[in-house]
């Protein structure tokens, strides 16, 4: 149990193929290079987030299965047939990349054909590899069918009335209808329940407004710090603990299967974070504080905020309801992901963000927890969203840590490496 719990708690890709293939990719920075051909491509089409986060879950794992297929270290994610130790396991992850993305872009496929090229260029005997990867890229995408992932935007907002979210821009709606996708690991999308919010009424909420409009509001919030903390965290969410996780997975020099395992771990906790936070926020359906203060003497009343009261968020409100925290939700399960590999000690590294923006850090911890503070000096949630968040993350997080990709064998210790990136 961290001490986060005890506390209750997209990176910037290129968009062209050519600036993602950069010569031979490092044999044990495979995956890492192939999630940046996928993210350039994906860039390049304009995929919604969310429909990247399952697409990037899918490549990562039959990364892994095709690696491990080889060494037969861990429990598979999906596949089933027998491992081929004297097969390539450069070839098989290559190849398992190259028919997922082919099969989830097929109008990119001559691209994604080059890229595999480039990447199995060296080797002298790939075929046995080639057709584990095959096989093992088959049974992931079958696995994923009939998943129900639905992208559409499509959304009906419930009646005016204090406490129902309503949209706060002209900008479409993220993922209405994520929340009946299939999880990856977990049995639904309420295998963790969220408890409702606190009612308008309730002191909690009262308390919990009156601290987001003086923490997070444009014409309240003058410390530079703190507003450089809220811009910094404002388009982080999975794409930044992508980063983080590729970055330690580097300095640590993990063998290529070991950086197949920690990717496909991390986004698998993303991705079911993803469904079970907007399974609850769409359930919930709570309003923005900048919803909550336009309402201030019409349908709303504070015993302490003025109805004339100017005010803004410091950030622009996501296009989606507001309880719980999605950035708290997937910060916290990638925490708890990202300790199980490597220890919840000291690990050093840089966020790099948007504009240019970006920080040292220490610890996985340390990220995590300035990230979900980031959300009230945002102005975009409440105290009690971000706590409810964390929880519902710390859960996810250490039930795909604890049962998926286990170890079948004695395996060497990783988790001493401290980041120096």
């Amino acid at each position: 149990m961290t001490t986060r719990f005890t506390w209750l708690k997209t990176i910037a890709y290129s968009g062209a193929l050519a600036l993602v293939i950069t010569g031979g990719a490092a044999k044990a920075e495979l995956a890492d290079d192939w999630q940046d051909t996928a993210m350039g491509l994906f860039n390049a089409e304009k995929w919604p987030g969310a429909k990247r986060q399952r697409a990037l879950t899918i490549l990562h794992t039959a990364m892994f299965d095709a690696a491990n297929a080889v060494e037969g270290t861990y429990a598979p994610y999906a596949y089933t047939g027998s491992t081929n130790p004297d097969a390539s396991a450069q070839a098989a992850v290559t190849q398992a990349a190259l028919h997922v993305l082919s099969t989830l872009m097929p109008e990119r496929k001559a691209e994604l054909e080059i890229a595999a090229k480039e990447r199995l260029a060296s080797l002298k005997s790939p075929q046995s590899g080639i057709a584990l990867g095959q096989a093992v890229a088959e049974q992931i995408l079958a696995a994923r069918a009939s998943d129900n992932a639905n992208f559409s935007t499509d959304y009906t907002p419930g009646p005016a009335e204090a406490g129902v979210y309503q949209p706060t821009s002209k900008r479409q709606m993220v993922a209405p209808k994520i929340r009946e996708m299939k999880p990856f690991v977990l049995s639904s999308a309420t295998h963790f329940r969220v408890p409702p919010p606190p009612a308008l009424e309730s002191m909690q909420y009262q308390r919990g407004l009156s601290e987001v409009v003086k923490l997070g509001g444009k014409e309240t919030q003058t410390n530079e710090d703190n507003v450089f903390i809220a811009k910094l965290h404002a388009g982080s969410g999975s794409g930044a603990w992508n980063q983080i996780a590729r970055k330690s997975s580097a300095s640590c020099d993990l063998s290529m299967l070991e950086e197949a395992r920690t990717l496909a771990l991390l986004n698998l906790a993303l991705t079911d974070a993803l469904v079970a936070g907007f399974n609850a926020k769409y359930e919930y359906a709570l309003w923005r504080p900048q919803t909550a203060m336009e309402a201030l003497g019409k349908t709303y009343q504070h015993p302490t905020l003025k109805a004339d009261m100017e005010w803004s968020s410091l950030v622009p409100a996501p296009m989606h309801p507001e309880y719980p925290c999605q950035h708290c939700t997937s910060g916290s399960a990638a925490q708890e992901v990202m300790e199980s590999v490597f220890g919840d000690g000291k690990m050093a590294f840089t966020f790099n963000g948007k504009g240019g923006l970006s920080k040292d850090y220490v610890s996985f911890q340390q990220f995590a927890e300035e990230e979900s503070e980031s959300r009230v000096l945002g102005g975009v949630h409440y105290r009690r969203s971000n706590a409810v968040g964390d929880m519902l993350g710390y859960q996810i997080g250490s039930y795909v840590a604890e049962t998926s990709l286990q170890p079948l064998k004695q395996i060497s210790d990783i988790k001493k490496c401290a980041g120096s990136r």
